[in-house]
């Protein structure tokens, strides 16, 4: 662990000094009146990427280190009485617990976008696309405001969720417990039960392969979203209004496919009353009001509308935020994952 920490803190000051730059230079481009060192704000968002790749590696490790040592292992006794109560157990659910197999113990098979480790693959996500917008548009206000959008972030991921300096805290912290040599085979029993539960359902589950990072992914998106409108509320670019526009569609279709595939995972770990979980509903509401979005684009060339769809893109943005937020404030299914 101390290992993963020293290199981390190498890796947040590289992304600190990126910050660092992204911002000078994306304030510098955004208030000059000509282009500042454009070539130099370009290599800024490579480095930005390639530092992004290197701690996303560096998460790789650390995951595949817990895989490796960290098995839920029980005596040979406790795993047959295990297997006898599973097994009555799981002609009662719809969907049952996996016997233990004491030749292959379970292990944890850890997301990469758990924890203070989704603000790092949301942000790294923006910096990727942020770099694809800053190649496809010439603006140098425009790309000042990317590389001032992606020092904010990092700003934002080293301040409040650090990944490198605790990692995973919640997640050792529910576990620690099973190290405790001196368990009664009862409450080694009602520990194991605990976490395995949580294994099967939350962190080994294939759909947290796929639902949160679309999210995350679209999230990304909404943001460049978010910028090209409000450079609309002030310009009338169709080449900004054009990659807000390829921008929503790829954030919609990430959105509504990370929506779709969190249905049957919520019907298998929460069972069928979860529908009213403010995070849920929020997400209908953000999902609502980007539909709106994308079709007055439709529209963009009557009077007004283009000022109308920059808004609902400063409010699709203001949804995301909120239901992102949902989580953290209000209680449900979804608090505080």
């Amino acid at each position: 662990m101390e290992t993963f920490k020293t290199v981390g803190s190498l890796l947040l000051g590289a992304l600190l000094a990126v910050g660092g730059a992204s911002g000078l230079w994306g304030a510098v481009n955004l208030l000059s009146p000509r282009p500042v060192a454009e070539r130099l704000s370009l290599g800024i968002l490579v480095a930005g990427v390639g530092v992004f790749l290197l701690g996303f590696f560096w998460f790789i490790w650390l995951h595949y280190q817990i895989y490796l040592h960290l098995p839920l292992v029980l005596p040979d006794e406790v795993a047959k009485w295990l297997n006898h109560y599973l097994s009555n157990l799981n002609q009662k659910s719809p969907y049952g617990l996996p016997l233990y197999n004491p030749s292959s113990p379970p292990r944890y098979i850890l997301p990469l976008w758990i924890e203070n480790e989704k603000y790092y693959f949301w942000f790294m996500s923006y910096a990727f696309m942020a770099l694809y917008a800053h190649r496809r548009l010439s603006d140098h206000r425009f790309r000042g405001a990317l590389l001032l959008g992606l020092a904010i972030q990092i700003g934002i991921m080293a301040i409040w969720a650090n990944p490198f300096a605790r990692p995973l805290p919640r997640f050792f912290e529910e576990i620690s417990p099973w190290f405790n040599q001196n368990l009664a085979p009862m409450a080694q029993l009602g520990l194991f039960m605990r976490l395995y539960s949580k294994m099967v359902f939350y962190y080994n589950a294939e759909y947290m392969w796929f639902h949160p990072p679309l999210l995350f992914l679209s999230y990304a998106a909404i943001s460049v979203v978010f910028i090209c409108s409000l450079f609309m509320l002030f310009r009338r670019q169709m080449a900004i209004e054009a990659m807000s526009y390829s921008m929503a569609k790829l954030a919609f279709f990430l959105l509504t496919l990370g929506m779709l595939l969190g249905y049957p995972w919520a019907l298998k770990a929460w069972g069928p009353n979860w529908w009213w979980d403010p995070k849920i509903a929020a997400s209908i509401m953000m999902w609502v009001i980007f539909s709106a979005y994308l079709h007055i684009r439709l529209y963009i060339h009557r009077r007004w509308m283009w000022h109308f769809s920059a808004f609902l893109g400063i409010l699709c943005f203001g949804a995301m935020v909120f239901t992102f937020l949902a989580s953290f404030f209000f209680p449900g299914q979804h608090t505080m994952q």
